[in-house]
């Protein structure tokens, strides 16, 4: 079934910008010399999906480009999902997978759907075993992709066929306990969960337990995960571990605390995490409420960046040392309200910010070099954006 498309540029366009795409890519890979000619080149343009919060029909998953001589581009909306807050394509890019944030007694959802040549249509939708389900992961092998249900504290694994079609979750695994904050910390809220980039480990962070628990999974299994954990990591009481991110050679895993807007590095072997530092992204004279948010790795795993929320608007760079350990190097405003995630382009040269409470998209270029941050002239206005995930 295909979505409802609202599409603003016309079919041509779009079809003109897949091509160019790939002829970039095919530019990239010839030889050095020319590819340190065309560094600093400007042409290039990046498309993205953009996950949402819903409020009327027209809203839902959105497919832009961005392009840093014009700005953005809204290319298309699919606006069936309701909520589809987290949203992640395939390795091939021709299947994209959304959560339905939503609760209740139909609990919240997954849906799959097919891309081509920008548009998107409709596979199937099934439970996700929990209620506002707010974070999404595909297993290495794309045979199981996991639903991370943070009102309800427990998280399902859930079939992928070959063609993209879901089936109903196969594990459904429950945490228990809670904190020491009385308002977030009641009872467990899984808000994450990532796979080790090579041991295929699958690793959740709980915001209302302070917990990181690693589970051993095998896509080989028809039930690939075994539910006795292989590690819990316990973090400082109160931190709120929210979203987490491996270098790439999987030996750091940055983690980001909500409620008390840290950093935290953790060296891992074997399953094992061992706390390395914690930084703080505040500034020595904040005095406000705050929401640390996303976390995200430069392409050459040099640069680390952070988000925070609440009364900060903030986003923070740090410099990552040759042991892990990071150097903080600029703080800088979000350019709006409430940025509860950005995303680097996937050669580092700008970073794009979706400020929720704005309705805002901004741009930002980067400096390779020192990974500092200077806001451009370049936004969008859209309804609540909440995740990109940006199509190479």
């Amino acid at each position: 079934m295909n979505l409802p498309v609202k599409t603003t540029l016309n079919e041509m366009k779009i079809n003109k910008f897949i091509p160019a795409v790939l002829m970039v890519m095919a530019c990239g890979q010839s030889a050095n010399q020319q590819t340190e000619m065309t560094t600093n080149d400007m042409s290039e343009s990046y498309m993205f999906l953009l996950g949402t919060y819903t409020s009327t029909p027209e809203q839902g998953i959105h497919l832009l480009e961005f392009e840093p001589e014009k700005g953005f581009n809204l290319l298309a909306s699919a606006s069936e999902p309701e909520n589809p807050s987290f949203v992640i394509p395939n390795n091939k890019q021709n299947l994209v997978f959304a959560v339905e944030e939503t609760g209740g007694d139909d609990g919240g959802k997954v849906s799959s759907f097919h891309l081509n040549k920008g548009a998107l249509s409709k596979i199937n939708t099934v439970s996700a075993e929990g209620d506002a389900p707010c974070y999404l992961s595909l297993d290495p092998s794309e045979k199981f992709i996991v639903a991370a249900n943070y009102s309800s504290g427990n998280f399902a694994v859930i079939p992928v066929g070959s063609d993209g079609r879901l089936q109903a979750a196969v594990q459904v695994i429950s945490h228990e306990g809670s904190s020491v904050n009385p308002n977030r910390q009641k009872q467990p809220h899984v808000h994450a969960a990532v796979f080790h980039p090579h041991d295929g480990r699958l690793l959740v962070a709980d915001l209302g337990t302070d917990e990181v628990v690693v589970y051993n999974f095998d896509p080989d299994e028809e039930k690939p995960l075994v539910t006795a954990p292989h590690f819990k990591l316990k973090v400082n009481a109160g931190a709120g571990p929210r979203h987490m991110v491996f270098d790439a050679a999987g030996e750091m895993l940055y983690l980001i605390h909500e409620i008390t807007a840290e950093i935290g590095a953790y060296r891992y072997q074997g399953g094992i995490l061992e706390h390395l530092e914690t930084h703080s992204l505040l500034t020595s004279d904040f005095n406000g409420s705050v929401g640390a948010a996303e976390i995200r790795l430069s392409p050459d795993g040099k640069f680390l960046y952070a988000s925070n929320r609440g009364e900060a608007n903030e986003i923070i760079v740090f410099q990552i040392s040759d042991q892990g350990k990071l150097n903080h190097i600029q703080t800088l405003s979000s350019g709006g309200n409430t940025p509860r995630n950005f995303n680097l382009t996937p050669d580092g040269k700008f970073v794009l910010v979706a400020n929720q409470n704005s309705n805002s998209l901004l741009a930002f270029e980067r400096n390779p070099e020192n990974g500092t941050l200077n806001p451009t002239d370049h936004r969008i206005e859209i309804h609540k954006p909440v995740y990109i995930n940006f199509l190479p």
